[in-house]
């Protein structure tokens, strides 16, 4: 660190308690009151987690590939070796299911537990590089948060155990750093070790803190040689066990594909090739796709962070409100690098996975962000921090810097205000406060570029900081007292806010709905589920049918089956029933699918063609299943050649979708 960014943290007006202070490895009582806290909290999802009997989400596809590791000793179902998901969390959920037996609850509590224990792990890792109140405040508030409380007690990801897995590696990386003894070091070199390997087998977006860590020892050979050959030399078994691990993971041979599609199921780099991995037919993505992939999936990753810690997601159109949050991430990260000169892997490692998830041309959830929102909060608190410093520490800079953005941002707030004023007569107070704080910012910009000297509130000797660095009033409370309250209030009411809307969904969860009446009032994927029952009642067990989610419908149904490709074109459709010996299609109208086109419209566009070829047998308000006539539909592929590539515009529903596609693209 520079003499100049020294003295600005000396001149900074915050708090001497709520900046780093050295080595806090010793537990205190704070500690223990902080884990009691968080324990009690991180203990509700374990009581209560959504009472169904079995999932209805596509996430049993990991309890089906756990139970048929433990019966076959492969990974994989429906007759599919599977090379997409890595074998991590059902392997973890196959030791429990031989211990404890099937049941959905069992999944359920691997989650809380794992939600849990990654919350501790963070408090633990957090506290080494900020004040411990700021680190408890930052786990209480995801501990509490009602979207992280209902993925947890409603579905099952490989999200909550990398998130305490990768955790527990970046910890075991410090403590080994530090470790006096070499016995210590050994120990947590083993340990680092294994949460290495077992997130890599639990989620591919590992690989950034594999990468993380290289990047870390790289950047210290350039500081310091001798120092980077002993890094090297202590991290270089975790290294070669990782790679051999991941290379164990990507020799297998994928099944061959069932549809000539692109995207899923192909690997990562594969996918990114795609418009859009939920809409495949959008075609190959450009690089003018590039910058507004990575513009919308950073605004989603800003609401879903919202939505975690502030108990509600952000206007994604709301600009003016987004960038606070990201240039707050942007500058603690960068400060945070610049402090480590690039040889701490965590500023990698978040980097990293940024940029996979921000590359991913899927839909953004919730799910993406967990195991990286404490290090969301962390940067955003060292740039809530570092803001002031570099302010003194090069004003001019910063000015120069800052004034363009806050002119901008100042534009777009105006233009949103005005815009929603003059047509519905109502503003937002969010906005219009921020339109206040980024003028002021232009204006504060324009004075430090102009005067190259930082704003006096910034500076502890001047009038401004010795009125918000003293005491004033009756009561003797400061400035910096008062905030501090007002941010223990506002901490308390996030809580109260957060308990009050998980209660809500623990009530929900409770209810115990029965299976055999879920609908898609309530579920998604209900519709699939009393479909794929019908088919296990009502087919011969040798049948094999189409469907969109392929996991609940094989789970349920007991049958081999085909994943209905969102694909419009009825020759495709047809010749892969065909090739596939498909006795039964599914068709649903999803409330919000998933894939797109939906099942009706890609299956309508096929009966407009080749309608004598189907059977319906059932039919439901909006769900349909069909027979396929077997000798109908050879006959229709054999006697109709593939035709080129031709528009189909077809009007469904009011609206028109029009789209070309060649055979076989």
């Amino acid at each position: 660190m520079t003499k100049s960014t020294n003295e600005a943290d000396r001149h900074s007006t915050f708090p001497e308690d709520f900046q780093d202070t050295g080595n806090r490895s010793a537990l205190t009582g704070f500690d223990v009151l902080v884990f009691s806290i968080l324990l009690i909290f991180g203990a509700v999802p374990l009581f209560f987690y959504q009472r169904l009997s079995d999932s209805l989400g596509d996430t049993v596809f990991f309890a089906d590939c756990a139970r048929f590791l433990l019966a076959h000793g492969s990974y994989g179902i429906n007759g599919h070796s599977e090379t997409t998901q890595p074998p991590g969390l059902s392997a973890i959920l196959a030791i429990l299911f031989a211990i404890f037996g099937y049941s959905y609850a069992i999944c359920l509590k691997a989650m809380a537990a794992f939600e849990l224990l990654g919350v501790l792990a963070a408090y633990v890792f957090l506290r080494r590089f900020i004040h411990k109140s700021v680190a408890a405040v930052i786990c209480v508030l995801l501990i509490t948060s009602p979207s992280e409380f209902q993925t947890a007690t409603q579905s099952v990801w490989p999200c909550f155990p990398v998130f305490f897995t990768t955790m527990v590696a970046l910890l075991a990386f410090e403590e080994c750093e530090k470790a006096p003894t070499r016995t210590g070091k050994i120990i947590w070199v083993l340990v680092l070790t294994v949460a290495m390997a077992s997130s890599l087998m639990i989620a591919t977006a590992s690989l950034a803190l594999l990468a993380a860590m290289a990047a870390a020892i790289t950047f210290t050979f350039f500081r310091d040689g001798r120092m980077g050959w002993a890094r090297l030399k202590t991290f270089l078994p975790v290294f070669a066990i990782a790679i051999v691990v991941q290379g164990y993971w990507m020799h297998r041979k994928p099944d061959p594909l069932e549809w000539p599609l692109a995207g899923y199921p192909g690997p990562y780099l594969q996918q990114l090739k795609v418009k859009s991995g939920n809409d495949p037919e959008l075609g190959m993505a450009t690089l003018a796709d590039i910058p507004v992939r990575i513009e919308t999936n950073l605004f989603d990753q800003v609401d879903k962070l919202s939505q975690l810690v502030m108990r509600h997601g952000v206007n994604t159109n709301k600009t003016s409100v987004l960038v606070v949050p990201i240039l707050g991430i942007a500058i603690g990260w960068g400060y945070c690098l610049f402090q480590t000169g690039g040889r701490r892997p965590l500023e990698w490692y978040f980097a990293g996975y940024e940029f996979i998830y921000l590359m991913w041309p899927w839909r953004t959830e919730p799910r993406f962000l967990i195991p990286i929102a404490p290090l969301a909060c962390f940067y955003l608190w060292n740039g809530i921090k570092a803001t002031p410093a570099l302010a003194c520490a090069r004003p001019r800079l910063v000015g120069i810097a800052l004034f363009p953005l806050a002119v901008f941002f100042s534009i777009l707030g105006g233009i949103w205000i005005h815009a929603h004023w003059s047509n519905r007569g109502q503003g937002n107070y969010l906005v219009e406060l921020l339109e206040v704080l980024w003028l002021l910012s232009a204006a504060g910009a324009a004075w430090m570029a102009y005067t190259g000297l930082p704003l006096p509130v910034f500076v502890a000797t001047s009038g401004p900081g010795k009125w918000l660095a003293g005491l004033r009033g009756p009561y003797q409370a400061s400035p910096r007292r008062i905030v501090q309250c007002a941010a223990g209030a506002i901490v308390l009411l996030l809580v109260g806010i957060g308990l009050s809307m998980e209660a809500r969904i623990a009530r929900d969860n409770l209810q115990n709905p029965d299976l055999a009446v879920i609908g898609s009032a309530t579920e998604p994927l209900g519709l699939d589920v009393e479909s794929a029952l019908w088919v296990r009642s009502h087919t011969p067990a040798t049948s094999v049918v189409m469907a969109r989610h392929v996991p609940v419908v094989f789970h349920y149904s007991g049958r081999a089956v085909v994943w209905f490709a969102p694909i419009s074109n009825p020759d495709v459709l047809m010749q892969g029933i065909v090739r596939h010996g498909v006795d039964y299609v599914i068709v649903i109208k999803h409330r919000s699918p998933y894939y797109l086109p939906d099942d009706d419209y890609c299956f309508d566009r096929l009966l407009t063609v080749h309608g004598d070829a189907f059977r319906m047998v059932f039919r439901d308000s909006n769900a349909r299943i069909y027979q396929v006539e077997k000798k109908l539909a050879t006959s229709f592929v054999s006697g109709h050649p593939p035709r080129p590539a031709q528009r189909w515009l077809v009007q469904v529903s009011g609206a028109s979708r029009p789209r070309t596609f060649s055979l076989g693209s």
